[in-house]
């Protein structure tokens, strides 16, 4: 959809599906290049592990300080302050990497950690995603610090978050506080058959299918159609789309009950150069 004379478009408002964070805890710092973050599908970089689910309504907010601005003794003349943008993710999920992530600490051998301080004094690679009913997507990479967590009141029945701020810090290596790309939806056609293609004869790894902007959990390399068929539709929370099937082998047949966008990546090994495809 384009704007209409008003200017207004209605294809371009962002409203959020899904998306993750990955932080990198170990090793060198590591960042997307400009092309494999401006390239779907998004894969964290060798290194990084993702934080799990978000509270639903936790996602990336954007926040920072803009510092108090340097005034002179001629009136009208001012310098910007000192830039420091963040960003806050409630977490829901709260396993060994969260629990190391907020405390900067590795358990023991008994699970044990001494806490010394509230924020962990360490900064790391953040990698946020963001996908987008319109099938955007944004990317955001750089280097960041933990600089408050906000533990929710533990209550019975609900799910209890840490909202968690990343504060970005300016590295040389990413030019800046961080790198953000938007890729714009897909022009790829919707349609409701989609032939899912695995070549190459391989003998392990994974590959991943993408309905509408949405991934799969990996497949296994010689995934059947029901695990296809299994896979898509477990997906319909966030999709809308249920009643998916899907049949044969290399290719399997995937029929949808509304038209959608069908895409996949992979990992797969062995075999001569092993890939996926869909047509």
């Amino acid at each position: 959809m384009s704007a209409d004379a008003e200017g207004n478009d209605i294809g371009a408002v962002g409203v959020p599906i899904t998306g993750f964070a990955a932080v990198q805890l170990t090793g060198g710092p590591t960042y997307l290049t400009p092309q494999a973050g401006g390239t779907l599908p998004i894969s964290a970089p060798s290194g990084y592990v993702k934080v799990g689910l978000f509270k639903v309504d936790g996602g990336p907010q954007e926040g920072g300080d803009a510092g108090d601005p340097i005034e002179f003794f001629q009136q009208g003349y001012k310098l910007a302050g000192d830039d420091q943008p963040n960003i806050q993710i409630n977490l829901a999920q709260f396993d060994a990497t969260v629990r190391r992530l907020i405390t900067g600490k590795t358990p023991d051998a008994n699970g044990m950690i001494v806490i010394t301080g509230l924020t962990p004094d360490n900064a790391f690679p953040l990698l946020v995603v963001t996908k987008y009913k319109n099938k955007a997507t944004r990317v955001r990479n750089g280097l960041a610090r933990i600089s408050a967590v906000e533990a929710d009141q533990e209550t019975r029945g609900e799910a209890q978050g840490r909202a968690t701020t990343f504060e970005w810090i300016w590295d040389e290596t990413v030019g800046g506080f961080y790198r953000e790309w938007l890729i714009a939806p897909t022009a790829a056609t919707a349609k409701t058959s989609w032939a899912v293609t695995v070549s190459g004869s391989p003998t392990g790894g994974t590959f991943t299918l993408t309905l509408n902007g949405v991934a799969t959990p990996p497949l296994a390399f010689d995934a059947n159609a029901a695990a296809v068929t299994a896979a898509l539709n477990g997906l319909s929370g966030v999709t809308g789309i249920s009643g998916i099937t899907s049949s044969g082998t290399s290719p399997i047949a995937v029929t949808l009950p509304t038209a959608a966008i069908l895409a996949a990546s992979h990992s797969l090994t062995g075999g001569t150069t092993p890939a996926v495809a869909v047509a």
